[in-house]
């Protein structure tokens, strides 16, 4: 059966938390096989998803994924680290209960409670889910406060995508989702390769000017600024290991130093590295900035 794909950190009757981990050459890269719960992803790492019937996008540190119970789905590779991702599960009829109070069109059965398969994920979601992983990993928080954070943590996904959904058009062309992705596979391919506007538009097949005009408008973001974000959020999970100092991680982020990559950081998410890597030490929610 090869490795273990998953690796629970918390469960409960209502909630369950895992990692998974998939190499690129593991022959349940393509197909692991169906989800079997309902739940939420934050990928770590850019990968091609395609759910059954849907069209395939590219789930990286600035998406999160949803999935119904039962829902088959195949991957293709962006990062030569495989899938990596985190999720966040809940029981059947939990499921239920959250997609019905926030969208009344939700099924009354897990295996199609959610109606959205992507929600956007903001760089301050994206830290407290970060915390909350660590601390449920390092047993941190009992039961009932792990399971009041993990179903509080899947309404605001829910909630996000419902309103995502909403404010964008309900049929886009096909041609110009499907080039943002192909974008961005190419973004989260090598975050610390060097890139240009060239190589992009060679491997896409698009003008340049087509490529960032259309890559705006769908994300709201620059191509630049689109890849400094999956920097950071890389740099989020990695600033958790004491192991790693700062100006290796800058490295091999492709920030030009130390200090770039302070700066970045600061600007971005309102912190410094030595001050988020203390925040993910002690897995303390309450000293982010607000």
């Amino acid at each position: 059966m090869g490795i273990q794909l998953d690796r629970i950190v918390f469960a409960s009757a209502s909630v369950r938390v895992g990692a998974f981990r998939c190499p690129v050459d593991d022959p349940r890269f393509r197909d692991s096989g169906p989800i079997e719960q309902n739940l939420v992803v934050f990928p770590r790492r850019g990968v091609w998803i395609r759910q059954a019937g849907s069209r395939p996008i590219v789930a990286d540190p600035r998406v999160g994924t949803i999935y119904n119970r039962g829902r088959r789905y195949d991957r293709a590779a962006v990062s030569p680290d495989g899938d990596h991702s985190d999720w966040f599960g809940v029981a059947p009829e939990v499921a239920v209960s959250l997609a019905r109070e926030i969208d009344a069109r939700a099924g009354a059965e897990p295996e199609r409670a959610f109606r959205q398969e992507t929600a956007p994920v903001d760089h301050h979601l994206y830290l407290r889910q970060r915390l909350l992983f660590l601390a449920l990993e390092r047993g941190a928080l009992e039961p009932l406060a792990a399971e009041e954070a993990v179903l509080s943590l899947v309404e605001r996904v829910l909630r996000g995508a419902a309103g995502d959904s909403a404010r964008h058009d309900p049929a886009p062309s096909r041609g110009r989702t499907d080039l943002i992705e192909h974008a961005k596979a190419e973004l989260a391919r090598d975050l610390a390769a060097p890139t240009n506007m060239s190589t992009i538009s060679a491997r896409l097949g698009a003008s340049p000017s087509h490529i960032c005009r259309v890559f705006r408008q769908g994300t709201g973001l620059t191509l630049h600024a689109y890849r400094l974000d999956l920097r950071l959020r890389s740099a989020l999970e990695r600033l958790s290991s004491p192991s790693v100092s700062l100006s290796q991680l800058a490295a091999e982020l492709g920030f030009s130093s130390h200090s770039h990559f302070t700066k970045t950081l600061r600007r971005r998410h309102g912190i410094t590295p030595m001050r988020c890597r203390s925040i993910l030490a002690r897995h303390s929610m309450a000293a982010l900035p607000q």
